[in-house]
């Protein structure tokens, strides 16, 4: 049976407090080409259901999304342009990451979930590129209206990004304000764009941990970025 991979989702709560749960058909159609079966995860504070979830699981991928709570990274002051997702989603995104850790599960984590597995082990985040990084060279963000960018990433060739790619340069779609400052505990920063924002976190002590800043489910017709897919694929099918 091909392994089946947890995803978990966008969240929105309507005014009697009761969540929605949706998730783009990029991811699903990513991991069923990559040869997994996609599992949406409903987002939940209950850590029964979230250890049956992991026992139903082979790998998980965790997706992007709207910005965490900078208080989680230990800054008290918020930047305008930060949108918080949902506290519900936060909580569970960065449990799930944490025991995914544990339990050494294979992880991706796409945009938002690069981040959230960042700061699930303790690391921080820039808020917003475009405040914090005045320096940047590279636009890492989509304006209103526009098409969004593309630019290169240089991959070191000690990891496990460049084992799954084979090459040490790529071209990446970008939709992030935000990126990883100081990675967190055990992760290794593996790529950069141009300007040295971070691109990919990996966790070398691990079977598959890997967080990257880009979205490869949109564009996962391109071999490069499905291949990303069929490594998350390929390590959880050695699952015991």
């Amino acid at each position: 049976m091909p392994p089946v991979i947890g995803l978990n989702s966008g969240l929105s709560v309507d005014q009697k407090g009761t969540p929605s749960f949706s998730l783009g058909g990029d991811y699903t159609n990513a991991v069923f080409k990559a040869g997994g079966i996609p599992v949406i995860l409903p987002a939940t504070k209950n850590e029964d259901v979230i250890d049956t979830y992991f026992k139903k699981i082979d790998g998980l991928i965790l997706v992007g999304g709207p910005d965490l709570d900078p208080a989680l990274y230990g800054e008290s002051n918020k930047l305008a342009t930060v949108q918080i997702a949902p506290p519900l989603r936060q909580e569970f995104s960065l449990f799930l990451a944490r025991e995914a850790i544990t339990r050494d599960i294979p992880l991706l984590g796409i945009c938002m979930g690069c981040q959230v597995l960042n700061v699930a082990l303790g690391g921080s985040l820039y808020q917003d590129i475009e405040y914090e990084l005045p320096g940047y060279s590279v636009r890492h963000f989509r304006k209103i209206n526009s098409i969004s960018p593309f630019h290169k990433i240089a991959i070191l060739p000690d990891s496990l990004l460049y084992r799954i790619l084979e090459k040490t340069e790529m071209e990446v779609n970008s939709y992030h304000h935000q990126s990883v400052r100081n990675p967190g505990e055990g992760l290794k920063a593996t790529a950069y764009s141009e300007d040295g924002i971070v691109e990919c976190i990996e966790r070398p002590d691990k079977r598959f941990a890997l967080g990257v800043q880009w979205h490869p489910e949109v564009i996962h017709e391109r071999e490069e970025q499905l291949s990303l897919f069929r490594a998350l694929v390929s390590a959880s099918s050695g699952r015991t």
